[in-house]
């Protein structure tokens, strides 16, 4: 029988979830809109780590400063990366394939950028020590209310941006233009949406979102410039496992991948008596992706739950008669 799982582990793992849900959603909004899979995405959550590092670690000012400038951080590259490569890419009729092979570019000019930024911050600060494998968990250490400060503040950004996309969304002109330019961008434009603006300002949002996920990443694993190339294969997966179709999707996803990739692993090991299986937590990621891809193409939320149920009553009742 093995260890029972802790709390610090499970705090860990919520964090964790945490980030993939704001990281998921980013990604399921600019699929929607632009209908371009960004594989930088992931990166842009490494820029959001790095300016909160600079802020706190460096600099010494407060976690809520530093996440202001983390989503301030990822809203700004976001944006370029849409309005400098992918845009141009799109007027000029490249296809989604071209479009996703923009996006790697971007994500291997991000590692370059914050390679350079590293090293930047270790010559001008040499008292913070390596800027290429850090964590700000020391930060975040301090409990309230039985929890530590980082669980926290990863529930209360999660809560935050969810209550703040659902009323943007849904309570907002800007939501009902971005609701029409999905369902037909060309409609949309006749009648008078500013089918660009949407697009731009649903990368802005994403960018900054998936910033505030590379914040809390550091709260719970160490951080580098190449992180978020590695952890982009979670986001995709909680992303597709959700459906690619539906913000909620997003929050779905998010937290199967990363409570599967944490407590799942952990739980599997422990059953198989292997040690360090953790290592291998995105095997569970890539799995996932296959097992939805086969078993329902549209993720989660594209499943047809009501009609199951109601199959499922009705064989119930039958075999009771």
């Amino acid at each position: 029988m093995g260890m029972p799982i802790s709390l610090v582990y499970l705090e860990n793992s919520l964090v964790y979830s945490n980030a993939l849900v704001l990281l998921a959603i980013g990604l399921t909004m600019t699929y929607l809109t632009t209908k371009i899979p960004n594989f930088a995405h992931g990166s842009l959550a490494i820029v959001g780590a790095y300016l909160l590092f600079t802020v706190v670690a460096v600099y010494k000012a407060s976690i809520a400063l530093g996440f202001i400038a983390a989503f301030l951080a990822g809203a700004i590259v976001g944006l370029l990366e849409y309005l400098v490569v992918l845009r141009p890419l799109q007027r000029r009729g490249t296809d989604a394939l071209g479009l996703m092979i923009a996006t790697l570019g971007v994500d291997i000019f991000l590692i370059g950028a914050l390679n350079i930024y590293a090293d930047i911050v270790r010559d001008m600060h040499p008292v913070t020590g390596t800027s290429r494998d850090w964590s700000l968990r020391s930060f975040v250490l301090g409990r309230v209310a039985g929890l530590t400060e980082g669980t926290w503040i990863s529930i209360g950004l999660v809560v935050a941006s969810l209550v703040a996309l659902y009323l943007l969304l849904t309570r907002t002109k800007f939501g009902v233009a971005m609701r029409a330019s999905i369902e037909n961008p060309q409609l949309a434009q006749v009648l008078g949406v500013n089918v660009d603006l949407v697009y731009a300002i649903s990368w802005l949002i994403a960018g900054g979102l998936a910033g505030l996920a590379g914040g809390l990443m550091s709260f719970v694993m160490r951080i580098n410039p190449a992180t978020g190339s590695i952890e982009v294969v979670s986001v995709f997966a909680a992303s597709i496992a959700g459906g690619l179709q539906s913000l909620l999707g997003g929050v779905v996803g998010g937290y199967l991948v990363g409570l599967s990739e944490t407590v799942g692993t952990r739980l599997l090991g422990e059953l198989l008596g292997i040690t360090g299986i953790a290592a291998y937590r995105k095997v569970v990621s890539l799995a996932l992706i296959v097992v939805v891809l086969l078993v329902a193409p549209e993720g989660i939320m594209g499943v047809n739950w009501r009609s199951i149920l109601r199959k499922l009553k009705n064989r119930a009742k039958g075999e009771r008669s």
